[in-house]
């Protein structure tokens, strides 16, 4: 073989600024046990020669269109796949070629395919290898991307029925201990970074052991009702400047029927103090939740113009396996085929994407 690497790890989503995390932490992994090991973005991996015994993809369902390619272009390997969508649909992965499925997180799963396990899907590794104790920090080495990432927990907490990372974490949230997230920004040197988390703030009294800290310029992601006075403080002064925050809606009977568990209240509150605090909030929305109305929509807009946010951001419901809006979809004749040949579909099934484009015209100008 001309390569020394056994393993080639194939990042498939060129799109988006950050690699995707599960690659950085899986090629590290392996690197900790001696095994050779490479990463590439999906450009270059499909100009390299068939010549790797094991080729590992990490999908998530807007990047599974590219599924095929991948398998037709490593016909020779033994090709592994993990990750939101593959863990959602193991048996769609395996009907078009992939000779192995790991479901939930993949750095024990790794180990194991490596020593030799041939399970067409692997749910829970027999050994583990690695834990959050001794977990290696993320090599990104060999992929393409504009700013550093940090993920210091996983999963959430809450249970939005929109969303895909309850199916995929079982709904826990699971921490890092401050002190590892702290020597990790340090001792990489990094001056800009982004918390990679789907709630950084979810414990209050971790994020602000963390921010005493590190000192950067940096941003995360936070549930809104969590930003009171002390918070904010803690994160400024460590340097973050930016809280993308899931609005979602501003009406209150569809935060319920979403499953949010917050209120229109908490959230306007929340986003105040962090603006008042100096931290700008790109709050976003969604247009097209089911049983949405155009009365849910102006009520939105209302709250968007009296409540100071510094920018906003609307997309159209994503049909996201194993969630609310896919069960729903599937009544309506959703084929699981959607996925592989053209991406995540909207939930355009209650509502043409004409009015959902044109509600989400609504929200934009409310802040104009």
């Amino acid at each position: 073989m001309k390569y020394r690497e056994s393993l080639l790890l194939i990042n498939p989503w060129e799109g988006e600024i950050y690699p995707t995390p599960a690659i950085g932490y899986l090629q590290a992994v392996a690197k900790k046990l001696c095994f050779d090991v490479k990463a590439v973005d999906i450009g270059e991996a499909l100009t390299l020669p068939d010549e790797w015994p094991v080729v590992g993809v990490t999908f998530h369902s807007f990047s599974v269109i590219h599924a095929r390619r991948i398998r037709e272009h490593f016909k020779k390997a033994r090709l592994i796949c993990g990750g939101h969508h593959p863990s959602a649909m193991p048996e769609q992965m395996l009907a078009i070629g992939y000779d192995q499925v790991v479901v939930g997180e993949g750095e024990n799963a790794i180990i194991e395919i490596l020593s030799g396990d041939t399970s067409p899907i692997i749910r829970a590794p027999k050994r583990v290898f690695i834990n959050d104790d001794n977990m290696p920090f993320p090599d990104y080495t060999g992929l393409r991307y504009d700013d550093n990432i940090v993920i210091s927990s996983r999963g959430c907490p809450f249970r939005c029925n929109f969303c895909a990372s309850t199916s995929f974490w079982g709904n826990k949230w699971r921490p890092r201990g401050a002190e590892s997230v702290i020597e990790e920004i340090n001792s990489r040197g990094y001056k800009t970074w982004m918390f990679e988390d789907d709630n950084f703030t979810a414990s209050k009294k971790r994020a602000i052991e963390i921010c005493s800290g590190i000192k950067g310029s940096w941003q995360c992601a936070s549930r809104a009702e969590t930003l009171d006075d002390d918070l904010c403080l803690a994160l400024k002064r460590s340097g973050c400047h930016t809280i993308w925050i899931g609005v979602e809606t501003f009406s209150q009977k569809a935060l319920d029927r979403c499953g949010k568990n917050t209120t229109v209240e908490k959230m306007v509150r929340g986003i105040q103090t962090a603006e008042r605090r100096g931290i700008q909030t790109m709050c976003q929305f969604i247009v097209g939740l089911p049983e949405s109305t155009p009365e849910e929509i102006a009520e939105t807009a209302r709250v968007i113009r009296r409540t100071r946010m510094s920018r906003i951001g609307v997309n159209t419901a994503w049909v996201l396996p194993n969630t609310d809006l896919y069960t729903r979809a599937k009544a309506y004749g959703l084929d699981d085929n959607v996925y592989l040949d053209s991406g995540v579909p909207f939930y355009t099934y209650e509502r043409p994407l004409s009015t959902l484009n044109n509600w989400a015209e609504i929200i934009m100008r409310a802040k104009k």
